[in-house]
Order: C-alpha cells, then sequence, then structure tokens
C-alpha cells in the first residue's frame, strides 16, 4: 500500500472538523483544532503540487535571467547569470533539492531587478515588466485555496 498524502491529511483535517470539533468544550480548543485543520489542508496542497510548482518557476526565472544577460553591464552579475543558466534543466527533484535552486534563483533575480531598475533604454524597460510579470506569476503559483477541500 503507498498512502496518498494529500488524500490523507485531506481526511484528517476533515475528521478533526466533522468528528472532533463537536466534543471540544472550549473556545482555545475550538480555534486550535480549526487552524490545525486548515494547516493540514494547505500542507496537503503544497505537498501535491510543490515540485511541479518549483520546476515552472525554475525555469521561467532561469529564462528571464538568460534573457537579462545581454542588459545586465557589470560583469561580476553576469558571470553569475551564466553560471545558473548554463544548465536549463532541473537534475534532483526532491523538493529541497529544487527549494535550494529556486532560493538562489530568486537571489539572483533580485539582484537583476535592481541592476534592470537603474539601467536606461527600452530593453531594460522591458526586462522590468517581465520581471514584474513572473513575480506576480510567481505569487498565483502559491496561491492556497482556502478552506477544507
Amino acid at each position: 500500500m503507498r498512502p496518498d498524502t494529500p488524500k490523507v491529511l485531506f481526511g484528517i483535517a476533515g475528521q478533526l472538523i466533522m468528528q472532533i470539533m463537536p466534543e471540544v468544550r472550549t473556545p482555545i480548543a475550538g480555534q486550535t483544532l480549526t487552524l490545525s485543520a486548515a494547516l493540514l489542508s494547505m500542507v496537503a496542497q503544497e505537498f501535491d503540487r510543490a515540485a511541479s510548482r518549483l520546476v515552472e518557476e525554475n525555469r521561467s526565472v532561469r529564462t528571464l535571467l538568460a534573457a537579462s544577460r545581454d542588459t545586465v553591464s557589470e560583469q561580476a552579475l553576469r558571470s553569475r547569470i551564466d553560471a545558473e543558466t548554463a544548465d536549463m534543466h532541473e537534475h534532483d527533484f526532491h523538493v529541497s533539492a529544487l527549494q535550494a535552486v529556486n532560493d538562489r534563483l530568486r537571489s539572483l533575480l533580485i539582484d537583476v531587478h535592481a541592476a534592470v531598475e537603474t539601467t536606461p533604454g527600452e530593453a531594460a524597460a522591458g526586462l522590468n515588466e517581465r520581471i514584474w510579470d513572473e513575480l506576480k506569476e510567481s505569487t498565483r503559483r502559491r496561491h492556497l485555496a482556502s478552506g477544507l477541500a
């Protein structure tokens, strides 16, 4: 048997609300139980999508970084871009590894964005807009449905 982690977590959350909540006698216990069920629901959602979200985001950020190379004038920043975009593919699909890459890429994107915002010209303005679009999309990717599924 292979447990379906999101299904198990959603099931526990549902049982907390449907079976245990009616037995709770104090407001603080009820609030704690409700919060615990909501957190289980969020963890289930993130568990199910984390690798996919990170692969998609890492690909998008790498593509954006590669496109920024010619707009960035600082050589040290260009070298970092080259290092991060030399291989555009993921090789370790553990969420912890994908997250470490994501953290590194996003840190570089912040530095690139700071440089682009102070660079004159249409290319820099277009890149600035693309970076903001990616940041908005990144926020959308992280959206969690509220309530218990």
